[in-house]
């Protein structure tokens, strides 16, 4: 049986996922870590779910967790880590929060033996984009480290977690997932659709992937006894301006033509100043996803749809 301790369960991914591990047998507790209040649609969930609120990214928090009374009663044998990747604060060691967070919570976790198993959702995102608009990359594909400082913190949070692989006593499972899309049809960790507009000339293809798609995702990671690295997307590919136009019916700010042509033009010089322009805002970037389904036995269960004019955005159940 599994008592899972998952992070960050304040986010818009969470909310997903608590459901499914309320509603799934095999778990009998869930200890829910985030930064702020209790957020209340834990309420239905509370004679499973209970919460504690601290900051992951400072090491002493993370160990007075593990060695709380809450901790101890609740004994969770298993992780699953949401980290918030597109977070840019950093903390005071100048590491971005994702990856002072997930440093933290794997070295207390690695250190307890009662804790098997750590799941750490990453972004298909960390991947090289190479030049074309027809990348379909494995798990094998080579990392962006030359990314913008938001996309490089998804690669280093990635790396911090792949040193464990080999660990026999400590079972890590990655997942890398494409643009995920919720039920209202926004998006989350797409850093592509994070800025008003592509580069001017480029019109990126991109995998997507419904929330309930990854949530399930996580929980095969969960039970599964396949350590290892998983891309996770849907089978539908959408370019970059598709998917942008359906985000403008969502409450999105959105720049004049030519004001946001000036500004992608700025961010491009900028980026190449700097030295890290980031290829995924250039190039197609589509998932792979064979081993998911070999190993983990991940399909699909919704697809993603544009309709309309306006593109707009919705998922839909597999038949």
């Amino acid at each position: 049986m599994r008592r899972v301790l998952v992070s960050h369960v304040d986010s818009r991914l969470a909310r997903r996922l608590i459901k499914a591990l309320y509603h799934d047998p095999e778990v009998v507790l869930v200890l829910g870590l985030g930064t702020g209040p209790t957020p209340g649609y834990l309420k239905p969930y509370r004679d499973k779910c209970v919460y504690q609120r601290l900051d992951l990214a400072r090491p002493r928090h993370v160990l007075n967790l593990f060695r709380s009374e809450r901790f101890l009663r609740t004994r969770p044998n298993s992780v699953i880590h949401l980290p918030p990747l597109l977070d840019v604060r950093r903390v005071p060691g100048k590491l971005p929060v994702a990856v002072a967070e997930t440093r933290c919570l794997i070295e207390e976790c690695k250190q307890r033996p009662e804790i098997e198993r750590f799941v750490h959702l990453s972004s298909g995102f960390v991947y090289r984009a190479e030049p074309g608009n027809a990348n379909v990359v494995s798990e094998e594909q080579v990392l962006d480290f030359d990314a913008a400082s938001e996309i490089r913190a998804f690669v280093d949070a990635d790396l911090t977690c792949q040193a464990e692989l080999k660990n026999p006593e400590f079972r890590v499972t990655i997942l890398r997932p494409a643009t995920i899309v919720t039920e209202t049809g926004e998006v989350l960790q797409s850093p592509p659709l994070e800025v008003p507009e592509a580069p001017l000339g480029f019109d990126p293809m991109l995998s997507v992937v419904s929330e309930r798609d990854v949530a399930s995702a996580l929980l095969l990671a969960l039970h599964a006894d396949c350590p290892g690295i998983y891309n996770i997307a849907g089978r539908e590919v959408f370019p970059r301006s598709a998917l942008a136009r359906s985000l403008r019916g969502v409450a999105r700010p959105t720049l004049p033509r030519l004001l946001s042509s000036a500004v992608s033009l700025a961010r491009q010089t900028l980026d190449l100043l700097r030295g890290s322009e980031s290829g995924c805002r250039r190039y197609g970037l589509a998932l792979d996803t064979r081993r998911a389904r070999e190993s983990l036995g991940f399909e699909p269960q919704y697809r993603i749809e544009l309709h309309g004019p306006d593109g707009r955005i919705e998922t839909v159940a597999v038949r």
